[in-house]
């Protein structure tokens, strides 16, 4: 019963919508034949970034200009700011994904110099030793050419002091 009702309603909701929907008329019919079209340009100074214009804004489509100067429609106004818009969030994001990857390529340099330094490090390291064991064997050579130069001159001066000895006899 009750979904009877409802739909009693609402069928003559939608019926009364349509038959009182009648155009609103008033008193002022614009006759655009016999008049001249005048109008009132706005003048707007519109800023797209870092580009600013000083544009006259046409209220209506189909107008003369009276003025010289850049002339456009709102609608094309705000296509333009809207298109600005959405080329400056482009931009962010390129600069935003290549400085991410110049992060990326720097993060890879350090990692590659220090792992080069450190190559160099140990083959400094590596040589310093070979340095220092030439040095060694340099100086256990000086050493053993001392002793056998120590014992040369000891054995000459015995040789001498024996030969002296024997001729002294």
């Amino acid at each position: 019963m009750f979904n009877r009702i409802m739909s009693v309603v609402l069928s003559l909701s939608l019926c009364m919508n349509t038959v009182f929907a009648q155009e609103v008329k008033t008193e002022d019919a614009w006759d655009l034949s016999d008049t001249p079209m005048v109008w009132t340009p706005e003048k707007k100074k519109l800023k797209f970034g870092d580009l600013e214009l000083l544009v006259w804004v046409l209220p209506q489509a189909r107008m003369t200009a009276p003025i010289g100067g850049y002339l456009l429609f709102r609608n094309d106004v705000s296509q333009l700011l809207q298109r600005m818009n959405n080329i400056q969030v482009r931009i962010d994001e390129v600069i935003k994904e290549e400085r991410y990857a110049c992060d990326i390529q720097l993060k890879e340099k350090d990692v590659s110099c220090i792992r080069q330094q450190e190559e160099l490090q140990f083959k400094f390291d590596e040589q310093v030793k070979r340095i220092k064991g030439l040095n060694s064997r340099i100086d256990d050579k000086d050493d053993m050419i001392f002793y056998w130069q120590l014992g040369a001159g000891a054995g000459a001066v015995l040789a001498l002091s024996l030969g002296l000895f024997a001729i002294s006899k």
